[in-house]
């Protein structure tokens, strides 16, 4: 009779399932910290704490509440970790967290790396980590402080500062939230305030992998295929929807 003991099993994922997986666990914990009573004004139901979390998490920026009605500070400040959480991707907080831990990182989860970052070659898993957490902390830096210039003066500094903050990290992930009811209409005639956070959704929407090729090979013609269709499919689509918009605004060709 044999008393060696029975090898455990392992749940074996495939790395796209585990990086699904840790989405998900993100949108939990975000969903349970959006209902504690120190996040919200009461009346936010767990559908609507499941919604945001899940809105912000995946910045996809609808939200079937008024968040700065909703939630209190506390609450607005996990839906701006949320959203950098969702931007910056569940698997670069990982690769960076096991270099903290260990200098080298497992062949696993280099394979989930390559998925979720985009990579072929196992060596860039670590820079392209490093270097996404880099650039959108500077960028996000930057229109910090230009915003800080800007609403200032409307609703003095900490407010000023506070706003700041939640727009250009809201803008540089392309979520979509935003702290007034009306969304930035009370702006739409401070260009500081609407070409800085521009800019900022157009930065974060190319990415760092194609600011990078842009900045080591300028010419055009020395960009990869990615980058030239993601740069030409922007710019068709920005210009498209500004002769859209500009047309139906002053009513051209409409009798």
């Amino acid at each position: 009779m044999s008393l060696k003991p029975k090898p455990h099993k392992t749940l074996n994922l495939s790395p796209p399932s585990l990086l699904a997986l840790g989405f998900l666990g993100f949108i939990v914990f975000g969903t349970l910290l959006l209902k504690l009573p120190i996040a919200n004004n009461g009346h936010v139901s767990w559908m609507d704490a499941l919604f945001t979390a899940t809105s912000a998490v995946t910045i996809t920026g609808l939200s079937v509440l008024n968040i700065h009605e909703s939630f209190t500070l506390f609450g607005q400040v996990i839906i701006l970790l949320l959203i950098q959480s969702g931007g910056l991707g569940f698997m670069t907080f990982a690769i960076l967290a096991a270099l903290s831990l260990s200098p080298k990182v497992g062949l696993k989860q280099q394979m989930m790396a390559q998925d979720s970052l985009g990579q072929t070659s196992l060596s860039k898993v670590t820079f392209v980590a490093k270097g996404v957490v880099t650039y959108t902390l500077l960028f996000e830096l930057i229109g910090t402080v230009i915003l800080t210039t800007a609403f200032t003066p409307i609703y003095g500094f900490a407010r000023g500062l506070y706003y700041a903050v939640f727009y250009s990290i809201s803008s540089f992930n392309n979520a979509g939230f935003s702290l007034f009811s009306n969304s930035l209409v009370n702006f739409q005639s401070n260009y500081l305030i609407c070409i800085t956070i521009s800019l900022l959704y157009t930065l974060g929407g190319l990415g760092f992998l194609v600011l990078m090729d842009i900045k080591q090979n300028k010419k055009w013609k020395k960009l990869s295929p990615n980058s030239k269709l993601i740069l030409t499919t922007i710019a068709i689509i920005n210009l498209v929807a500004f002769v859209l918009i500009w047309v139906l605004k002053h009513k051209i060709l409409i009798p």
